[in-house]
């Protein structure tokens, strides 16, 4: 059984690693980036309690592969073929189904969700090729574990999500300060937005019953890490304009 703060714990080392293999070099951001992906689709459809938990998971660990493949040998931009591809696997995989079909629509919107969540993981690959430093990387990713580490504090829920808003805030402007090529306002507002999603999905999460299991709690815990990728790119466009 996982707690709370487990999860926060598991959230806060996603991010620090991905921070660090971004330091490192963008093969071992991709490797790191795959290998969250598919732990996150082993635990995601569990987490939802989807009646058909193996073959989502098969259809997000798929998309998660592709995603990646496609940002290292193409662009960003054929991410949208990737996935159009998961929705129509997603909906194979349901006319597969010898179970009657039951909870159709939550199937299909659990496994699609998933799907965006690891397609969007992709994102952190295309940051350094696009003319911006792992500076970028590393500060966004050190925000979320910033934040994520805070809320692993036991106190009270609203003052959990007012420290670890501030928490992300401040290492987004110190960071964003230390790094070049990010600058300490864009880190800051980084590290705001990466405290308000860190703390609204700990309350979030901490409703569903399955979360304190061990796969549903990994892909609760990396959600936020994975999710992250094209806004970082967005980000990092921003800057490099």
């Amino acid at each position: 059984m996982m707690s709370a703060p487990t999860r926060a714990v598991l959230t806060a080392v996603g991010a620090a690693t991905v921070a660090l293999s971004g330091y490192l070099s963008q093969d071992v951001l991709t490797g790191v980036v795959l290998a969250l992906g598919l732990v996150f689709a082993a635990g995601w459809p569990r987490l939802l309690s989807l009646p058909t938990a193996r073959g989502g998971s098969l259809v997000i660990a798929l998309t998660a592969l592709a995603a990646v493949v496609v940002v290292r040998l193409t662009s960003l931009g054929d991410l949208a073929l990737v996935m159009g591809l998961a929705v129509v696997a997603a909906f194979v995989h349901q006319m597969l189904r010898r179970d009657g079909r039951p909870r159709l629509v939550e199937s299909v919107a659990g496994v699609v969700s998933g799907a965006v969540v690891v397609t969007s993981a992709a994102g952190w690959l295309a940051v350094e090729g696009d003319d911006v430093t792992a500076a970028l990387v590393v500060t966004a990713a050190a925000t979320i574990a910033a934040a994520a580490a805070v809320t692993a504090v036991p106190a009270p829920t609203r003052l959990v999500a007012v420290l670890a808003t501030v928490a992300g805030g401040g290492v987004g402007l110190l960071t964003g300060a230390l790094l070049g090529g990010v600058g300490p306002v864009p880190g800051l507002l980084v590290g705001l937005a990466a405290g308000i999603l860190t703390a609204a999905l700990h309350i979030l999460f901490g409703r569903f019953p399955a979360s304190r299991r061990v796969r549903p709690a990994l892909a609760a815990g990396l959600l936020l890490v994975l999710a992250s990728g094209v806004p970082v790119y967005l980000v990092s466009r921003l800057l490099s304009t």
